[in-house]
């Protein structure tokens, strides 16, 4: 006949336990462990238990069996864990545009990092882009919200609420490049005490680069003979190779920096400079020259400007600049005021 029951035993340290035992049936049927309890009420509780088992003719090791193995829920993850997965993901991105969606997926989770995706509402995006609107400029919130629609897809929240139309963006109002005149420009080099960096300020001048573009210079890309530089696809924002000619005394300068035996194909012409310390060194250059603070983007803004102005076709001017069409280039520039030449004497007699 099956039953249960309790029994007592001491353990080695001392401590009492009530074990409960129980047979399927006669004595024929082994003895079965049905729990060990520090106290009589929780074993008399399991015997119970057992005991009903037993007499609706099932095996109390299932419901046991049952009772022991813990069901551990899967883990949600959270707007920064997708955020992560997110940009490792895109092995099909640049360095820059990765950093530039971890930058807001950063921002983004200041805010939304411990929560579950699925839980957040379309109102709840609009009121944080209206709080960073208070601190932030347009392009900047516009790219922390794209970053916030890519992870959210990643995330397979649908709808998106981060795309919802609801949620909107301040207008952005475009001004129109101020670029420095040449009295700044050599004002500012003359405060540039780093003949290196000097140089990387003439060299963005001259060939309207991007700072990134600039910093980012091997000397695998210098073309010596045809007066030019190369500049790669991965190098530059529009995702086209393009070359950038500069006048023979700045080619000159540039070689003069570096060895000959020196200037391996992945060396950069620029040693040691980041595009955060050139934007550093100018600010400084600036403001100890008491002139307007400019950027190094400025740089590029006045030779551009100088071109158009000197007559350069439209279409030559976009591929000069490394402009997507024509039509941005004259958009942009056609109404900026006219930036003066600097002789290449005033230049050298700096760099």
């Amino acid at each position: 006949m099956a039953s249960a029951s309790i029994t007592t035993r001491i353990t080695k340290t001392g401590e009492r336990r009530y074990v409960v035992r129980y047979r399927l049936g006669g004595r024929a049927y082994p003895i079965a462990h049905g729990g060990a309890f520090r106290t009589m009420k929780d074993a008399r509780a399991r015997r119970d238990l057992i005991s009903a088992e037993l007499s609706a003719g099932r095996n109390p090791a299932v419901l046991l069996q049952a009772l022991t193995t813990v069901v551990v829920a899967p883990a949600i993850a959270t707007v920064s864990e997708w955020g992560d997965r997110f940009v490792t993901s895109r092995i099909d991105i640049d360095a820059n545009t990765a950093k530039n969606y971890r930058s807001g997926i950063k921002k983004i989770s200041e805010t939304f990092g411990e929560r579950d995706p699925e839980s957040i509402t379309s109102g709840e995006i609009a009121e944080w882009v209206a709080a960073l609107a208070q601190t932030r400029k347009p392009g900047t919130l516009q790219q922390y919200l794209i970053a916030f629609r890519l992870l959210l897809d990643h995330a397979a929240v649908d709808p998106n609420p981060a795309r919802d139309p609801r949620v909107k963006l301040p207008k952005r109002v475009r001004e129109e490049p101020a670029p420095p005149p040449a009295e700044h420009v050599l004002a500012i080099l003359a405060e540039i005490h780093d003949p290196v960096r000097r140089l990387l300020f003439v060299t963005i001048e001259q060939g309207a680069l991007r700072l990134g573009e600039a910093v980012g210079l091997t000397w695998g890309d210098v073309d010596r003979a045809g007066l030019r530089l190369r500049l790669p696809r991965s190098a530059t924002k529009r995702d086209k190779a393009r070359w950038v000619y500069l006048p023979d005394w700045l080619i000159e300068a540039i070689e003069q920096t570096c060895p000959l035996e020196d200037r391996t194909p992945e060396r950069k012409v620029f040693q040691g400079i980041t595009e955060a310390s050139a934007y550093q060194t100018m600010a400084r250059a600036c403001q100890t020259a008491g002139t307007p603070h400019y950027h190094p983007h400025d740089l590029r803004h006045r030779r551009i400007t100088v071109w158009h102005q000197s007559g350069v076709p439209a279409r030559e001017l976009a591929e000069r600049a490394g402009h997507s069409r024509p039509s941005m280039s004259l958009d942009v520039y056609s109404h900026v005021m006219p930036a003066d030449e600097i002789p290449a004497e005033q230049f050298q007699s700096v760099i």
